[in-house]
């Protein structure tokens, strides 16, 4: 676990992890903290106390979650090793279920399952649906696959990775603050390896619960996933060049449509497919909830879309996206030998 500030969620993830019907003496488990200001460490503490020796307590002083990881995957000794995001909930057979998984598909390099999007409040119902929603997230399978499917595709959450995936391509970028998962998961492809979906493994994600919160992440995926992209061929996928194509070509047909009135009628055109699909995407909320939940959702499906694209066209003003790429060659591309502790 790779956790920053995250009181309201660790004591049940915690507490599901350490009873997983899965037998305890064969996994282990880490918890690296990356400078929690909250009760975080509070809560870690006591749980260490409770449960001595079953839990190790690690330290991650740059904070990000790509350090985080490299600390706990080179302290780990398992087979397999699965990182469990703070902002998430796995049922008591999480661990049987992937591992009876791995067993099936030895051939992939990593194996994982779906999961199921949840939020708290007005807002977080709102964006759970939009997160769980195919005109939301593309296709993500492992967001809106519902019923029984196996599979494989090109990327998988809170994965069971072979330990030798890391000696073969390396640990994960360091100098993303954000997606670092899919430029590793880029480079696994890369290098010839797979990653199997399974809906017999799930969990459980909790959305951001406010508006303000929920943009700052899209923002913040936008900008990322393009500056990941940049580190390395595979990265990018249609679903994350979507948003960023919308919004610049909203941009330049509706600056152009104010010269040409062909322009305009296609920009208008546009606008009302857009609208069709926000009306007929943000319908099945009212099914769900209630008639309430109809505007606010159209609202969120369009910040999501909006603060995403925006975030991929501001990556080309950041200096992170034109940072030289020499360093990270060298450093990963094979394997890492100087990781943060």
């Amino acid at each position: 676990m790779v956790v920053r500030n995250e009181e309201a969620y660790i004591e049940n993830l915690l507490n599901s992890i350490l009873n997983q019907d899965f037998p305890h003496e064969q996994y282990e488990i880490i918890v690296v903290d990356g400078e929690s200001t909250d009760r975080t460490p509070e809560i870690i503490e006591e749980y260490l106390n409770r449960y001595p020796g079953r839990i190790r307590y690690l330290s991650n002083p740059r904070r990000t979650l790509a350090t985080g990881w490299n600390i706990g995957i080179q302290h780990s000794r398992g087979q397999y090793v699965i990182r469990v995001d703070g902002h998430s909930q796995i049922p008591d057979n999480f661990l049987s279920s992937t591992y009876q998984v791995a067993q099936r598909v030895p051939e992939a390099s990593c194996v994982g399952g779906i999961v199921e999007t949840v939020g708290t409040g007005f807002w977080g119902r709102v964006n759970a649906y939009v997160y769980s929603h195919p005109f939301g997230v593309g296709n993500s399978k492992f967001r809106t696959a519902k019923k029984d499917w196996e599979g494989y595709v090109d990327t998988v959450p809170y994965a069971a990775y072979k330990r030798e995936v890391f000696n073969e391509v390396g640990y994960f970028d360091e100098k993303l603050k954000r997606n670092e998962d899919l430029e590793m998961h880029a480079r696994v492809r890369k290098n010839g390896g797979s990653f199997f979906l399974s809906t017999k493994i799930r969990s459980t994600y909790y959305v951001r619960n406010t508006l303000s919160a929920f943009l700052k992440k899209s923002f913040g995926d936008g900008k990322w996933t393009m500056v990941a992209s940049k580190r390395g061929a595979g990265v990018l996928r249609w679903r994350h060049l979507i948003p960023f194509a919308v919004v610049m070509s909203s941009l330049v047909l509706g600056v152009v449509s104010f010269l040409s009135p062909v322009v305009l009628n296609v920009f208008l055109g546009l606008i009302g497919a857009y609208l069709t699909l926000l009306i007929g995407s943000s319908w099945g909320i009212v099914k769900e909830k209630g008639l309430r939940y109809f505007i606010p959702c159209m609202l969120s499906f369009f910040l999501l879309h909006f603060s995403r694209g925006t975030g991929s066209a501001a990556s080309f003003l950041s200096k992170h996206y034109w940072r030289n790429d020499r360093v990270y060659e060298e450093r990963y591309g094979k394997k890492i030998t100087n990781v943060a502790r």
